[in-house]
């Protein structure tokens, strides 16, 4: 099956989605702040309406990263199997706080998205 890709509407990040067989690829770039979190957990909700069997989310161009990110990802989480979500993040911006908080413990941090999906 080919990727199929797409932008998801969002005002403060951008967003695009990819789908590799049951797997939704989400890569996010811009700041995921108190003003943006909202809206990624409502792309992240969509995402997930859709029945993903895994959600790679990769964080690789987000700049900024702060609690209300985490909780998003903390849900989406919970919404999926056991290590169904994997995160891709090759900064510090992005996996200090999932270290810092024992969130990494839960879900999966990848240096590509590859990896996110053996």
């Amino acid at each position: 099956m080919t990727p199929s890709s797409k932008d998801l509407p969002a005002a403060e990040l951008a967003v695009t989605l990819d789908w590799r067989g049951r797997a939704a690829v989400l890569r996010v770039a811009g700041e995921i702040d108190l003003l943006s979190a909202p809206e990624f957990e409502d792309v992240v909700g969509e995402v997930l309406a859709d029945g993903p069997e895994t959600l790679v989310v990769d964080l690789r161009d987000v700049t900024f990263f702060c609690s209300a990110g985490l909780q998003v990802l903390a849900l989406a989480h919970r919404r999926l199997a056991e290590r169904s979500l994997r995160v891709v993040s090759d900064s510090p911006v992005t996996s200090g706080p999932l270290k810092t908080t024992g969130l990494d413990t839960w879900i999966g941090i990848h240096p590509t998205v590859d990896e996110a999906l053996k």
